[in-house]
């Protein structure tokens, strides 16, 4: 038998936030399973395995998805609880899709965005040297300063380009009111199976696009709202938050946070880098 820290997706007043639970095989660390507490069953994160307890414990009911979420998506989870204050049900919450039990239909097909033609980019002295200064480091943060139209959208799609050619996936951030069809079509050149995220999708879609990522095994580039940020992709590389300045990348009900700060140290669990770009 095996034992397992599990935190349900429901308060539980007077109980700790995570609850040991049994199972008869064994179950990855990361995976969203269904428990019962009370009377029903809710879905949960398994956190860690434990030695059996002294007292009863209850048998998962079973796997939601056999795919576990990444470890730094768990790290970050912990560390928002304890920075912010917040209980880890309520940041759970946040950073997990609505309907997470729920079973959904995969689409084999990539949604279609408008794609801007171009001729060949060639990159100027400024921006080649912006762009040689931050592959220097592999991780760490660079801040990016440039007036609209100066060319900064350009070094995120060459960043996002050395990013996946590595193996790794990327986040770009852009604040809800510019996630327009002008910036899509600026990445999808480069990106055709590029995953957009926005704030007017179903629940029944956002829990689709967000289980696409849980299981791709190749390289995901990402762009959406502040709550993008907790894609759960894999191998993250680079994150990008454009127009850092804006209010609307602070979270202004439960759990507080500032997507700067967080995107920091999501950065620091994945070993990726982030660029902050601003006006």
């Amino acid at each position: 038998m095996h034992y397992y820290l599990i935190t349900p997706l429901r308060i539980v007043h007077g109980s700790r936030a995570e609850l040991t639970y049994e199972s008869e095989d064994s179950v990855t660390i990361g995976t969203i399973v269904l428990v019962p507490v009370g009377k029903v069953s809710v879905p949960g994160i398994v956190i860690g395995a434990v030695a059996k307890p002294t007292f009863a414990t209850k048998p998962l009911a079973s796997i939601i998805d056999p795919t576990p979420l990444p470890l730094p998506l768990l790290q970050l989870a912990r560390w928002m609880s304890e920075y912010y204050a917040t209980h880890p049900v309520t940041v759970w919450q946040t950073l997990l899709p609505r309907g997470v039990q729920k079973k959904r239909r995969l689409s084999t097909k990539s949604a279609i965005y408008p794609k801007r033609s171009r001729t060949t980019i060639v990159l100027n002295n400024e921006q080649r040297t912006a762009i040689n200064a931050i592959l220097q480091h592999p991780t760490g943060t660079s801040l990016l300063h440039g007036v609209t139209s100066s060319g900064k959208t350009q070094l995120y799609i060459e960043l996002a380009k050395k990013a996946t050619n590595e193996g790794r996936s990327v986040i770009i951030l852009v604040p809800e009111i510019a996630l327009t069809s002008q910036i899509i079509a600026e990445f999808t050149p480069d990106f055709p199976n590029l995953v957009v995220t926005h704030s007017t999708m179903t629940e029944a879609d956002r829990h689709t696009v967000w289980l696409q990522m849980l299981h791709a095994t190749t390289p995901q580039v990402v762009i959406g709202p502040r709550s993008a940020l907790f894609s759960p992709v894999p191998n993250l590389g680079l994150i990008v938050i454009d127009e850092c300045h804006e209010p609307s990348f602070k979270q202004e009900q439960s759990p507080r946070y500032s997507a700067l700060r967080t995107a920091s140290k999501l950065a620091t669990f994945s070993k990726a880098r982030l660029v902050l770009g601003s006006a």
